[in-house]
């Protein structure tokens, strides 16, 4: 092993010692206001999240209510580590000690029992649920944008509702060099694909993400590990009925285009970029079934994605792309000319 690495490895042990000393500290906790876990749910109320993309987006954007606590693992002396990775984890260790969040050293066992032994990179962050914000349908836009407007409960209390109704939405300003932008997600339900299409989402700029509140996979540590951390840095919005919200926001003046590539018509990608011309919210389905029918009825026109495999040539099982490949594709075609 050579000087450089020992010295290395030997500052990334100390570092992470060092922390855990410190002794408790109180638990970082936001005002960001999500909907709570129900009263008497058996449902884990913490997260492990995983990987150092995920635990420093998550440090650094502060979107979970709560961030308790970050476990490093501990090094051993005799290992190789990586200069990447040491300076990855001691911002790390410096972001949670600005935060005031207890930091302690644990062997890489306990970080793999807390993870499913999930590749958590040596660093796992304990911190409340990432939980969408639940909406109703988005506003028409004016000369100051437009609004996602907040879901009143029908079946809470009177003075619930009347307490709602004074909320207000959440603002959002028109793009200055393009129509705002927003994906809805149809009962995505593999985490694979949900965490593909959020660090889509994020990386080209998207304006808003809408899931379904039932039937979706929920936003889990896997999901921020396959987005990259993307899940920490954006808000991400919900409603218990797609097919409400979709109408609605049409008649606020917002094109509602499914991702179908068996609908007849259907616009190819040239057409749809000029489609988006006016705000947008895509629609993409299921994994297995794409769009339930009752949704596409909802939408106003379709796009599909065209294959380049003859239709006389034997397809096999490829006669589509996954949901989160396509969604990059027509993210990338109505956002990019």
């Amino acid at each position: 092993m050579s000087t450089t690495t020992i010295r290395i490895a030997n500052s990334y042990r100390l570092v992470a010692r060092s922390f855990s000393s410190v002794g408790y500290r109180k638990p970082y906790s936001s005002n960001i206001k999500t909907k709570p876990y129900p009263h008497g749910t058996t449902s884990n109320p913490w997260d492990h999240v995983y990987g150092v993309s995920s635990v420093l987006s998550a440090l650094k954007a502060k979107k979970r209510q709560i961030l308790d606590t970050v476990y490093i693992q501990e090094t051993d002396e005799k290992k190789t580590t990586q200069k990447k990775d040491t300076s990855l984890i001691s911002e790390v260790l410096s972001l949670a000690k600005a935060a005031n969040i207890y930091t302690i050293a644990v062997d890489k066992g306990r970080l793999n029992n807390m993870t499913d032994s999930k590749p958590h990179q040596g660093v796992v962050l304990k911190a409340s649920p990432r939980n969408p914000i639940e909406i109703s349908v988005l506003s028409q836009l004016n000369d100051d944008g437009y609004e996602a407007l907040p879901r009143i409960n029908k079946r809470g209390s009177e003075q619930d509702r009347e307490n709602k109704k004074t909320f207000s939405g959440v603002k959002f300003k028109t793009p200055k060099s393009r129509m705002p932008f927003w994906i809805a997600l149809d009962e995505v339900q593999d985490p694979q694909n949900l965490g593909s299409i959020m660090r889509s989402a994020y990386f080209f700029g998207v304006d808003g993400v809408l899931l379904c509140s039932k039937n979706s996979a929920p936003l889990s540590p896997a999901v921020s590990k396959v987005s990259s951390g993307a899940i920490e840095m954006m808000d991400i919005y919900s409603t218990p009925n797609l097919v409400k919200f979709l109408k609605e926001s049409h008649a606020n003046g917002w094109e509602i285009i499914g991702a179908a590539g068996d609908a007849n018509p259907s616009m190819d990608l040239s057409q749809f970029r000029e489609s988006c011309q006016k705000p947008v919210v895509l629609v993409l389905g299921n994994e297995g079934t794409g769009l339930r029918t009752n949704v596409k009825n909802g939408c106003n026109a379709f796009v599909s994605i065209p294959s380049a495999i003859g239709d006389e040539s034997f397809n096999g099982s490829v006669d589509s792309l996954n949901v989160g490949v396509a969604a990059g594709v027509l993210i990338s075609s109505a956002l990019f000319k």
